[in-house]
């Protein structure tokens, strides 16, 4: 199975892309056996316009990103908390992720926070991220808090606890992505009549 793990920040060399590297070592770890980061900092994608549905040359690293997103069986979305808040290049992101790309996939949301905090961009993840992509949120998230301790130099959790649950989550999402491969061919067919959520 194949995992796509989308790192949010817009900073170079970032505690996101830390723990984008730490899931995909537990990703290969487990039932996964491809997981490619896309580092959000430096792909540098435009900001939605019309213009992606008329095929302009700017969105060719979107595409690129679009062709490895729909042969993934599952996905980790990584966002830093910023004033309270998912980063701007991830609610970008999902601007630019149809069903296509995301539709009837596990997807696993992860936040980053220099503090005890975190729980703000998951709580606005899950209000607003899945409408027209389709995508299935995991029930369980995973905060890195005080990631600057939490991490260290080589991208590796110090904290027991922390890495015991992160193993229980990703084997959870393998769990899901062998479980909806089903619910994706099912639903392909009628998939195009109802793009959009109500």
């Amino acid at each position: 199975m194949k995992l796509s793990i989308i790192s949010g920040s817009h900073r170079s060399n970032s505690y996101s892309f830390k723990a984008a590297e730490y899931l995909q070592g537990l990703a290969l770890n487990s039932q996964f056996t491809d997981c490619e980061i896309f580092d959000l900092a430096e792909i540098n994608l435009p900001m939605w316009d019309d213009s992606l549905y008329a095929g302009a040359e700017k969105w060719k690293p979107w595409q690129q990103i679009a062709t490895q997103l729909r042969s993934a069986d599952a996905v980790v979305i990584i966002s830093p908390e910023w004033h309270g808040m998912a980063t701007p290049a991830i609610k970008n992101f999902l601007l630019l992720a149809t069903q296509q790309e995301l539709g009837h996939k596990p997807v696993l949301l992860a936040s980053v926070s220099a503090s005890i905090n975190g729980v703000y961009p998951i709580s606005e993840l899950r209000m607003t991220a899945t409408k027209n992509n389709h995508a299935c949120l995991l029930p369980d998230h995973l905060i890195f808090r005080n990631c600057e301790s939490l991490l260290d130099a080589q991208s590796q959790v110090t904290d027991t606890e922390f890495d015991g649950r992160a193993k229980h989550t990703v084997s959870m999402l393998a769990a899901y992505a062998a479980g909806l491969t089903s619910v994706r061919q099912q639903l392909q067919s009628t998939e195009n009549n109802y793009q959009y959520g109500m």
